[in-house]
């Protein structure tokens, strides 16, 4: 796995027990959440161009399905400004004005196809929130380092991904929670700039 000099870092055991705790137990408890099924039908043309073979080409539409919770962005946003940011700002080696800070939820069926996020921001992370997850449910980050090789990132309870987005740009995509999965599988993301 690449390490903060070369734009990408995985850190488990994040946030303090009692705080990742409390944050799951937010996620579980969330009642109301966006659904959100993205069709970008132009974007492999510009936003997400690439000239892999691997890859989806021009003709193709960037999909996703997930859900959405805005007013669990609101409960975190002390939890991600006491803890979060100053890792953000650490990282980046810079100051970030900006936090565009997500709550996610991918249930059966749900993914998001090979995409890039440096439009969104100079850092992103991504946090996982699901104390229990098996490979074979799905839902697993993707990223392809090279055109025909990938590293694959387990959503493992209490870690965070956290990548220069100028740095490190990288094709990657979360496959679809399958419909075995017992439960839903949990995300803070955020971009920032």
């Amino acid at each position: 796995m690449k390490n903060n000099s070369e734009g990408l870092e995985v850190i488990d055991d994040f946030l303090p027990k009692d705080v990742a705790n409390y944050l799951e137990r937010l996620y579980v408890r969330e009642k109301e959440w966006e659904r959100i099924d993205q069709v970008r039908e132009s974007h492999y043309q510009h936003v997400f161009k690439n000239d892999s073979d691997y890859f989806p080409k021009e003709d193709e539409h960037y999909l996703a399905k997930f859900n959405r919770s805005r007013r669990l962005e609101v409960k975190i946003a002390h939890v991600f400004k006491k803890y979060f940011e100053p890792k953000l700002i650490e990282f980046s080696q810079k100051k970030l004005l900006e936090f565009d800070t997500r709550c996610y939820k991918l249930d059966h069926e749900d993914f998001y196809r090979t995409h890039v996020d440096d439009y969104a921001g100079t850092v992103g992370c991504v946090y996982y929130l699901t104390k229990r997850w098996c490979w074979d449910w799905g839902g697993i980050l993707h990223i392809g380092e090279r055109d025909d090789e990938l590293t694959s990132i387990f959503p493992k309870f209490n870690r965070i991904v956290i990548h220069d987005m100028k740095k490190f740009r990288f094709n990657h995509f979360i496959s679809p929670v399958t419909n075995y999965a017992k439960q839903s599988r949990y995300s803070i993301v955020s971009f920032n700039k």
